[in-house]
């Protein structure tokens, strides 16, 4: 036990920092201007997921973590408050299709089989993800893709963009509600699950759609 506790405390030190560190090269910040907050934000998210991850109230994994992560945005990086919610949904989602397909194929595609691992199987998962999460952040950083309407500063909106943002707005709360469920239907509505991932899936495609129209707006 005390062992396995010891490698889930490093899963999560080796994970949460590549959330960040992806959320940050996704919307072309500069990582170096951010080491600090990355290392205290990744103190502050591991006790937080060992404790769900020991505690009878994992089935809400997809709203806790988040709203953790959302502190640590607003709070460590002070990032605004619409910005950080682009930041979970994309990175979020990004990781859980990563850790999806990575069970999906040591299920070999058996659906029962597959949300077995979901529950129980996280080691293997959080050294998986946080690889993806590395390689997918490097590989932005050298092909110098991301949005670039996110920023620290303070800026005006020209009123062209005010709809598309809004738009915008709204679709990511309505993706982030989607993705609260997530959790949910791995652990209590089991028949939802393929349901609620496909809609999450959907409406993050929204998402990316009006993030490139409000980019192309600057």
């Amino acid at each position: 036990m005390a062992i396995e506790q010891m490698l889930g405390y490093l899963i999560y030190f080796l994970v949460w920092p590549s959330f960040f560190v992806l959320a940050l090269a996704l919307f072309r910040v500069q990582l170096t201007q951010y080491v600090i907050p990355i290392i205290v934000s990744t103190c502050i998210m591991t006790p937080v997921a060992a404790l769900l991850q020991s505690s009878e109230i994992l089935f809400l994994l997809t709203i806790i973590q988040p709203l953790a992560f959302l502190f640590c945005l607003m709070i460590v990086f002070r990032f605004k408050f619409f910005h950080s919610i682009m930041m979970i949904g994309l990175v979020f989602v990004y990781s859980l299709i990563a850790e999806f397909a990575y069970n999906m194929i040591v299920a070999q595609f058996n659906y029962q089989y597959f949300l077995d691992i979901l529950q129980d199987e996280y080691i293997m998962q959080g050294f998986w993800v946080s690889f993806i999460n590395y390689m997918t952040t490097y590989l932005i950083i050298r092909s110098r893709w991301g949005f670039t309407f996110i920023s620290t500063r303070n800026s005006k909106i020209h009123s062209s963009a005010m709809i598309i943002q809004n738009k915008l707005y709204l679709s990511v709360l309505i993706f982030l509600a989607s993705f609260s469920m997530i959790s949910l239907s791995v652990y209590l509505w089991k028949d939802m699950f393929l349901f609620i991932f496909t809609s999450t899936s959907t409406i993050l495609a929204f998402v990316l759609h009006y993030s490139y129209k409000r980019e192309f707006h600057d």
